[in-house]
């Protein structure tokens, strides 16, 4: 029987090239027609050693989470991928060295450690690649052409990805590399033949024509640029960095600026330097870089300064876990801060909405005048996916600062009290717009007071602003077929595409299951969410966090208390988790 939907695990140890080999999967398969999505994981610690798993899966439709079972697992270490046996699908492949170097103790095969209905397939990677003339880690590329003979791909769409990927180090290196790719599926070719497992799906000719294979970083830092982004200011914290070294050798292209800080608190504080001066500024961090710039937040806020913060979310708290993902900044990236300090929170569920959004968030903040926090997470940062990015346009770059009319010359007052709570903002240069800006409470012409009557005013006058921004902040969407529901499901971030598989499974039994996604975290569309959740018997709310915080922050909004499915392993919330808690709460429902 054909496949056309296929999950692939290479699992290996620090030094394997574990992680090239996925990226070289990934990308040929794209080429080849297929939708990807993948994600690696690696160890936290930089001690040189420790297990690394690329996950990949391919399909002939868009694909929304990662499977719970994995169909083929490459193991590059026998001694590290027996932690993933257990997640094996029935009848799954398992390609392995079958002649290592050194001996193997008694039950140090994977072959050792697999079910009777794994399809054993040993292949000889380590002396195939140095008989090609390599040395002993370029098995992975040996690996890769096992796995290309096995399901029946045509190797030609690895030839040129292997080429591109080793470009820089010469010919001589390239020639060598494919030949060990080569050496890998003639010897499975050979040795298997008849034995070789279905063939995939062959997918429609030039499918993917237009879209590119990119990460949620990649995705965040393109946007930014397309947005028209001028100063990027940042300090390296996992999994934020490569957005900050993206930037580092593109912005200065671009007629920008990229400058390393010293530290979180730097960054955040030039990037409010440079948005007061009239540019569009950004950074990029995580949770603890995130609880460093909450000061410097709270003063954007009170001074009505725009600057765009990506929280590229881990598993914490403290330093927490830097390689693996977690939803648990939700709470500091609305209320972090002192004071009651409202600013613009919005969540991207997807590689493509990392682009849009973080386009969006630049306009926000130039418009509102105020703090826009990005959540992004582990996986949705590192994960790649390939997708049609819109063209760069003059809507994306356009100026959406709201500037004083010539009438107020002489007379400016840069917080002046209005319907919309957004006062005309004026930067320092522009000729008879003179003005104070200070983090202490202030009159409407920016002079420190601490009057009852003019701090009520202003708070009210803040938190307006914010509230009237929902009519630029992206909508909840739903995802039912039915009016009146059972069980709604309530999910943001990372955690939508396996909340909405779920939910077309639990549709395709018959169930009265529906789903809303919530893109916008502060201020959010409570009547949205009313609506939904007044149609739905009970509300569950999967997330990554111990506390439920999504549920903390919106769960009020139901007639009754709503269930929650929190989670910290690290890893990306599963389909059949979501899928078994769905079910258990039907049951109870038609008791």
């Amino acid at each position: 029987m054909l496949k056309n939907d296929i999950t692939v695990e290479i699992c290996g140890t620090s030094g394997d090239g574990t992680i090239a080999a996925g990226g070289l999967l990934n990308e040929a398969m794209s080429r080849a027609g297929f939708s990807v999505i993948a994600y690696d994981s690696y160890p936290s610690e930089i001690r040189g050693f420790g297990r690394c798993v690329t996950k990949s899966r391919f399909g002939l439709e868009q694909m929304l989470a990662f499977s719970d079972k994995v169909d083929v697992l490459i193991s590059l270490n026998d001694s590290q991928s027996y932690s993933r046996t257990p997640f094996l699908a029935k009848n799954a492949v398992v390609l392995f060295d079958n002649k290592p170097l050194a001996k193997v103790k008694e039950g140090g095969s994977i072959a050792a450690h697999v079910g009777p209905d794994a399809n054993l397939f040993g292949v000889p990677l380590i002396n195939l690649a140095l008989e090609a003339g390599a040395v002993r880690k370029g098995k992975n590329l040996a690996a890769l052409g096992a796995f290309v003979a096995l399901f029946g791909l045509d190797p030609d769409f690895f030839r040129p990805v292997i080429t591109n990927k080793f470009k820089t180090k010469g010919a001589e290196v390239i020639e060598t590399n494919i030949k060990i790719f080569d050496a890998g599926f003639n010897s499975t070719l050979n040795n298997y033949g008849e034995q070789a497992v279905e063939a995939l799906f062959a997918p429609v000719k030039n499918k993917n024509k237009g879209k590119i294979l990119v990460s949620g970083n990649a995705a965040i830092a393109k946007g930014a640029l397309d947005a028209g982004l001028e100063l990027y200011f940042g300090y390296p914290i996992t999994p934020a960095t490569p957005i900050m070294e993206i930037m580092a050798k593109e912005l200065p292209l671009k007629g920008g600026k990229f400058q390393l800080m010293e530290d979180e608190i730097a960054s955040i504080g030039a990037v409010i330097g440079g948005s007061y001066a009239g540019k569009r500024a950004m950074t990029a961090t995580s949770g603890p870089g995130l609880a460093l710039m909450a000061e410097m937040i709270s003063l954007g806020v009170m001074t009505e300064i725009p600057a765009v913060i990506i929280d590229a979310q881990r598993a914490g708290p403290s330093t927490g876990i830097p390689t693996k993902t977690e939803q648990s900044d939700l709470h500091a990236a609305v209320f972090g801060g002192p004071g009651d300090s409202p600013r613009i929170v919005i969540a991207p569920t997807n590689v493509k909405e990392c682009y849009e959004y973080i386009v969006k968030s630049l306009q926000l903040a130039e418009k509102y005048q105020t703090p826009v926090i990005m959540l992004t997470d582990c996986f949705l940062n590192n994960r790649v996916e390939n997708v049609l990015l819109p063209e760069k346009s003059s809507d994306q770059m356009k100026d959406c600062n709201i500037y004083p009319d010539n009438s107020e010359k002489g007379n400016y007052k840069r917080y002046k009290i209005t319907e919309s709570g957004i006062s005309p903002r004026a930067v320092p240069g522009m000729e008879g717009f003179v003005f104070s800006s200070t983090g202490l409470e202030h009159t409407n012409d920016g002079k420190p007071a601490d009057t009852p009557q003019i701090h009520m005013e202003m708070n009210e006058k803040r938190h307006r602003k914010i509230l009237n921004a929902l009519n630029d902040l992206p909508e909840p969407e739903e995802f039912s077929t039915e009016k009146l529901l059972d069980l709604g499901l309530i999910t943001w971030g990372s955690s939508v595409g396996a909340a909405l598989e779920a939910t077309l499974k639990a549709q395709k039994k018959g169930l009265k299951v529906g789903m809303l996604k919530v893109p916008a975290i502060y201020p959010y569309h409570s009547d949205h969410i009313s609506n939904f959740m007044n149609r739905c018997q009970e509300i569950l709310i999967p997330e990554l966090n111990f506390t439920g915080q999504l549920a903390n922050l919106i769960g009020h909004l139901h007639k009754k208390v709503v269930l929650r499915l929190n989670q910290t392993t690290g890893e990306p919330i599963l389909v059949c988790d979501i899928i078994n808690r769905v079910e258990d709460i039907l049951a109870k429902i038609n008791k």
